[in-house]
């Protein structure tokens, strides 16, 4: 009987790994560049979450993630 599951997945995935994923898959780069482009375009608006300058480079490739925005408000808020 094989019992093997993926870690990953237990748990919730931080929503900025899903954006990050969601960008990935769309753009068919790899996950570690779509994290360096977030991270220039961070220094570029330090005075932003990193989790909303994801959002933004997302909208920029037409990445639908319009039902992470309320999660990723929550973050900021810190509300739950």
């Amino acid at each position: 009987m094989d019992i093997s599951f993926d870690l990953e997945y237990i748990g919730e995935i931080p929503v900025l790994d899903r954006i990050i994923r969601r960008i990935a898959e769309k753009t068919g780069k790899g996950a570690k560049d779509v994290l360096a482009e977030i991270n220039r375009k961070h220094e570029e608006l330090d005075f932003l979450a990193i989790e909303v300058v994801a959002l933004i480079v997302a909208k920029d490739y037409g990445v639908d993630v319009s039902d992470l925005i309320d999660e990723v408000e929550r973050i900021i808020l810190k509300t739950s």
